[in-house]
């Protein structure tokens, strides 16, 4: 099918064209997720997944068998940089998120499969080399976002358990940490502490929990981060780390009240404060 086609469907509010299914039209949307047209990417391919997704025309067993095909396509150039596959696994991580979204309101995965899709969205989010936000000409990559997207609302889920939750915690601390080759700076920041705003918003980890967590941010080592200015690879994770903590700051000083809200802004403000290059 051309765009054209596609545009018509959306045009069409997103109904099936007569002489197709959605069975029949899927693979090729979600071949769409990789493509180097933004239109065709974002605007189309994946605002109509949205859309079918949302208005219930997928089963069970079919939005599983994407799940499997999108946890794939995770692995499709993983350790590249700089090269066009990053857009396939970029926006599967995100179409990941949407189903997870799905669950969020309909419960029809079960534990064992969140934890997979948990799993695969850790090794994806360790592995992943290519760090590029806007690409002229090309768009939106954004993988980092888009995992923080599929992490904020794997956190939300209610098969997500408190072990689970210290695992979304670990893996975003440990990306800040290892950022050595690139400053962060559309908005990731922001999309990670989201992320973890929820996470403290479970209510299932206790504040020295969270403590430690973030002494492990603000001390990754013997030395803290004592001459990080002086190392380029340390810079650029100091700025990213201390970029997410003012962010979740913000984030948790300024949402609707919750379990343990003021002790655990007393506890973030403490490790702002405590980061340093020096």
């Amino acid at each position: 099918m051309n765009k054209q086609f596609w545009k018509s469907i959306q045009e069409n509010d997103c109904n099936i064209p007569e002489g197709h299914t959605v069975k029949s039209l899927t693979p090729e949307l979600l071949s769409f997720l990789g493509s180097t047209d933004p239109e065709l990417r974002d605007e189309l391919a994946y605002a109509i997944l949205v859309e079918w997704v949302e208005d219930n025309l997928y089963t069970p067993d079919e939005l599983r068998q994407m799940i499997a095909q999108l946890s794939t396509n995770l692995e499709t150039g993983i350790g590249e940089t700089e090269t066009d596959s990053i857009f396939l696994r970029a926006f599967s991580i995100l179409a990941l998120a949407l189903i997870v979204y799905y669950d969020n309101k309909k419960s029809f995965l079960k534990p064992e499969e969140i934890d997979e899709i948990l799993s695969n969205a850790l090794q994806y989010l360790a592995t992943e080399k290519d760090p590029r936000g806007y690409v002229a000409g090309r768009g939106w990559a954004h993988a980092l976002a888009h995992t923080a997207d599929l992490l904020l609302v794997l956190a939300e889920n209610k098969n997500t358990s408190a072990r689970n939750l210290v695992r979304i915690l670990n893996g975003i601390m440990d990306k800040l940490l290892n950022s050595t080759k690139w400053i962060y700076v559309h908005g990731e920041d922001d999309r990670l502490s989201a992320a973890v705003l929820v996470v403290l918003q479970r209510g299932l980890l206790g504040a020295p929990a969270i403590k430690e967590w973030l002494d492990s941010l603000t001390s990754p080592d013997s030395d803290s981060w004592k001459g990080a200015w002086t190392n380029e690879e340390s810079t650029r994770a100091f700025f990213n780390v201390r970029n997410f903590l003012r962010s979740l700051y913000l984030q948790v000083r300024t949402e609707d009240e919750f379990p343990l809200q003021d002790e655990l802004e007393n506890i973030i403000l403490e490790a702002v404060q405590t980061l340093r290059p020096y």
